[in-house]
Order: structure tokens, then C-alpha cells, then sequence
């Protein structure tokens, strides 16, 4: 079935012609009726043989003229009728047509709207979850604890904390920070005294370094400590020889042969009984010396 349809009526005047004159002067028309008139005028004798010629000159002309003038007319007009009520309906086809496509854009539109309306409901839940809204404002009354939204403010929340949290790290950090630059001055101080450094401007590091005062410090005390530990191991060392050297000389002069003669055991033996007791008695002393090399 097809709903256009095309112009099969040709702009056809002469057949129309033809039959309006046809009519117009068959037996029951105008025509016939006033010939029949006249001849029955004639035949009464009302009419002479001249005014008979001029009236059926006159009549025939005026009612030839007449009708063949309206027969053309209304032929013209009846057949642009014809033409114009067949453009018509082909413009009443190429409307339903249109009027087809605008259904089919509609239910088209109409999907569109279904489906934009059912993302529009998923993004509503994924982004509010279940929440209650007001039917006849949109406005959110809840929001639920299952869509993005309430999600997205949870994870500020939490990072807000964690910022807090982490702003009392950097806080503790720089407090340790601090304190541990105290204990190292704190530590260098009592372990070295008080020091002025100097630093490379090339970024090699220190240059130099000078001690501002004579106070003792925890490294002066421990090299004294030092000292002391090392002077007693060097008096035990000498007393321990200055015993065993002297031990040996006293069970050489108890057994009675012995001679003290250049050169003999007893007399280097004897020598270093002296030489233990010369180092044993500066070990005694408080100089640096005590420590002999």
C-alpha cells in the first residue's frame, strides 16, 4: 500500500469543451427551447420573412457566441479545478508523508527520552544511592549512605583527619628534629667544649675549627682517664718486672755462687733490677712522662 500518489489528469479542455456545447444545444437546453419558440412564431405568421432572418441571424450569433464563450470558460475553469484538486491530494500525500516521519521522529524521541530517563535514574543512583527526594520540589531530603556523593564526603572527611594527623606528625617531627639538634650541640659541648666552626662556601664542608675556652670536657676528662689507666698499666708493668727481676737476683745471691764480674749473668741481672726500679719510680709520678717509650 503506498500513500503518495501522482497527477494522472491531464489539463484536457477541448472534450470538455465539446460536451458543455453538446449539452448546451441538446433538446431540453436553452438553445432548442427558443428555436422551438421561433418556429412556432413563424408558423403562427407573427413573424415576416425578414424580421425571421434578422431574429435567427441575431439569436443564432448572440446564443452561439454565448454558449461557445461559457462552454470555454467553464471548460477552463472545470478542467484547472481538476488539476488543482489533484495537486491537492499529491500536497495532501507529501503532508502525510511529513506527517509519518514526524510520528516516527516522535516515538523515536519518545526512546530517546526513556532512555536519557533511565541514565538520568542510574546516574541518580549511583551518585545519591538511595536517597528520598521531594516529589513535587526535586529537593534531596536524605541522602543515603550507599552513593557516591556520601562517599566523595567521607573521603574528605577522613582526609581532613588524615591532614590534622599528619600536620601533628610534621609538628612531632620538627620537635625531634629540634631536640635532636640540641642533643648533638648539647653532646658536642660536653664532650668537646665550646667550638666555632667555619664552613667551605663551595659546600665542601668545614673548614676549620677553633675552641673558644679552656674548660674541661668530657673528652679532656677521659684522656686524663687515659693517661691514669695507662700510667697503671705501666707501674703494674714495672713493679711486676722489678718483683720477678728481683726475686731471680735474691735466689742467685742466696745460692752463693755468683759473680758480679763485666759481662756476667748476675751483673745484667742486677742492672735490670735498677732499671725496673728507675721505670717503677717514674711510673709514680702525675707527668706524661710516667708512660715511658
Amino acid at each position: 500500500m503506498s500513500d503518495t500518489s501522482s497527477v494522472t489528469i491531464p489539463l484536457e479542455v477541448i472534450g470538455k469543451y465539446e460536451s458543455l456545447v453538446s449539452n448546451s444545444l441538446d433538446g431540453d437546453s436553452v438553445y432548442i427551447r427558443a428555436k422551438e419558440t421561433m418556429e412556432q412564431l413563424f408558423a403562427d405568421g407573427e413573424v415576416n420573412s425578414t424580421d425571421k432572418a434578422v431574429a435567427i441571424s441575431t439569436i443564432v450569433s448572440n446564443m452561439v457566441g454565448s454558449i461557445t464563450s461559457a462552454s470555454m470558460s467553464t471548460a477552463l475553469e472545470w478542467a484547472k479545478y481538476e488539476k488543482e484538486l489533484a495537486l491537492k491530494k499529491l500536497e495532501m500525500d507529501q503532508q502525510l508523508l511529513i506527517a509519518a516521519q514526524e510520528i516516527l521522529l516522535k516515538e523515536a524521541q519518545v526512546a530517546q527520552t526513556e532512555t536519557q530517563t533511565r541514565l538520568a535514574l542510574a546516574e541518580s543512583r549511583r551518585m545519591y544511592g538511595t536517597s528520598t527526594f521531594d516529589v513535587s520540589t526535586g529537593a534531596l531530603l536524605t541522602l543515603a549512605d550507599d552513593g557516591k556523593v556520601w562517599t566523595d564526603m567521607q573521603l574528605v572527611e577522613q582526609q581532613t583527619v588524615n591532614a590534622g594527623v599528619e600536620e601533628e606528625l610534621v609538628n612531632s617531627k620538627i620537635k625531634e628534629s629540634k631536640a635532636a639538634i640540641h642533643k648533638v650541640i648539647a653532646d658536642t659541648y660536653t664532650n668537646f667544649g665550646s667550638f666555632t666552626f667555619t664552613y667551605d662556601v663551595n659546600g665542601n664542608g668545614i673548614t676549620s675549627v677553633t675552641r673558644n675556652d679552656s674548660s674541661t670536657s668530657l673528652s679532656d676528662t677521659q684522656r686524663e682517664i687515659a693517661v691514669e689507666q695507662g700510667k697503671g698499666y705501666t707501674y703494674n708493668a714495672w713493679a711486676n718486672s722489678l718483683t720477678g727481676s728481683a726475686s731471680m737476683l735474691g735466689t742467685a745471691i742466696a745460692s752463693g755462687d755468683f759473680s758480679f764480674g763485666a759481662g756476667s749473668n748476675e751483673l745484667r741481672l742486677f742492672d735490670a733490677v735498677v732499671k725496673c726500679a728507675e721505670n717503677l719510680s717514674i711510673a709514680s709520678t702525675t707527668a706524661d712522662e710516667a708512660i715511658p717509650a
